[in-house]
């Protein structure tokens, strides 16, 4: 990316092309939009760098020191003293977007843990043999049907 003082344009004309930059983004309707929008727009390297930032932030919430992340990710004290300063003092982006993602992954995992701890429980073996749970719940509405057909006939005589 080649290098742009932001400040060289006047604030207004700044704030106009950002705000035009936001509500794009914002615009995105699903994952594979957005997953193909920063293809587009970011070269390889770039998309690196930015999800090496989130893995700092990440990494600084969990705890650990900027010697293991600086090595773990091979990234400068300067990128990750910047990163922490956003995530302290910034205006709560990280925060928020690295909240989203931990509920989904906490909600995830929770479901994942349940079909784990009881694999013969219905949920277990419907994910484990889908078409065998299918057929089972097939049979079942045709055994209802069954029976709500027997209980019409007892009535009637």
């Amino acid at each position: 990316m080649s290098k742009f003082d932001p400040y060289s344009m006047s604030s207004q004309k700044r704030d106009n092309l950002l705000q035009e930059f936001y509500l794009f983004l914002a615009s995105l309707k699903s994952k594979q939009q957005t997953i193909n929008f920063f293809k587009d727009l970011l070269t390889p390297s770039e998309a690196v760098m930015f999800a090496r930032r989130i893995e700092i932030a990440k990494m600084l919430l969990r705890g650990f020191d900027y010697d293991v992340i600086r090595k773990k990710l091979r990234v400068g004290t300067a990128t990750i003293t910047r990163v922490q300063h956003w995530l302290k003092d910034g205006f709560g982006g990280y925060m928020k977007a690295l909240e989203k993602v931990v509920e989904k992954n906490k909600s995830k995992k929770k479901a994942e843990l349940m079909r784990e701890a009881d694999p013969n429980s219905f949920q277990g073996l419907a994910h484990r043999y889908p078409l065998y749970y299918s057929l089972a719940y097939e049979v079942y509405d045709m055994f209802k049907d069954f029976n709500k057909e027997k209980r019409g006939r007892k009535k009637a005589k």
